[in-house]
């Protein structure tokens, strides 16, 4: 089964060239929609993988799409654009901040496969033990009516399949067995370093994702829990967001980047020197 990989993208330097790499041997194309404002080296760095891996890599530069989770008709556009050009017997949401660690062959029957999610905080040798799903459901057959719809990080954000939900937008996270699909192990591993990225970019990211889910708070009140928030502060607690916990482990720096890590630099200074 043929797997293209669709997501926006903006400012994502420090992960998407390992994340393309790591996932390159599995997958059959990425297909990205980048903001036209991504100023951290992303766009240079996409061409230059470009030129390593050829028409694998699709991604256009767009003014056209709002990266901002109150609008959803713009975001939610950005990702049903890409399902069109997917050539793939399936779509994965694979976010630009994971790297896959263990491949695996879809078959086909199930309409949606869980991919099996270790999240990081801080560094690569500490672990979210609890907090954070270890399943996702992201990879959807493109059958269906198949389609993205909700904001950026807001409760029902997913795949759906217009001819079998019609307009009902439910999400049962890991409770597979409450779709009216059949939802199934994909086998892949991954690895989530969403929580590696600087204070000032958690924090951030947070506050987007707390404006989607609550859109009448003011910004004060929007900031004063996204300040708080685990994922943000790293510190193990038990709050309205939900139990967090963080444990060591002996975890080692994923090869992918040991191996890139000196070259995708380079890029990046070529591009400061220009």
């Amino acid at each position: 089964m043929k797997l293209s990989v669709i997501t926006t993208v903006k400012n994502e330097f420090p992960w998407i060239g390992y994340s393309i790499m790591a996932a390159e041997p599995y997958v059959h194309e990425f297909i990205y929609t980048v903001a036209a404002d991504s100023d951290d080296g992303t766009i240079p760095l996409l061409r230059y993988l470009k030129s390593k891996i050829g028409p694998k890599l699709k991604f256009r530069i767009s003014e056209r799409y709002v990266f901002d989770p109150l609008d959803r008709k713009a975001y939610n556009q950005a990702f049903n654009d890409a399902i069109e050009q997917a050539e793939g017997d399936a779509c994965w949401f694979l976010h630009p901040d994971m790297l896959v660690t263990q491949g695996a062959e879809l078959k086909g029957g199930p309409l949606a496969w869980w991919t099996n999610i270790t999240s990081y905080a801080g560094d690569f040798q500490t672990e979210i033990s609890k907090g954070r799903a270890k399943r996702w459901k992201t990879i959807h057959a493109r059958t269906y009516g198949l389609h993205y719809f909700g904001g950026y990080g807001s409760q029902n954000e997913d795949f759906y399949h217009s001819d079998i939900t019609g307009n009902a937008y439910k999400h049962y996270g890991e409770e597979f067995s409450k779709y009216p699909y059949p939802v199934a192990n994909s086998g892949i591993a991954i690895d989530h370093y969403c929580e590696l990225k600087s204070y000032s970019r958690r924090l951030e990211k947070m506050k987007l994702c707390l404006r989607a889910q609550n859109p009448g708070f003011p910004d004060a009140r929007i900031a004063e829990m996204a300040a708080i928030h685990p994922r943000v502060t790293l510190e193990p607690a038990k709050t309205a967001f939900g139990t967090f916990e963080f444990t060591k482990t002996d975890r080692k720096v994923p090869e992918v980047i040991t191996r890139y890590k000196e070259e995708f630099e380079q890029i990046k200074k070529e591009v400061a020197y220009a």
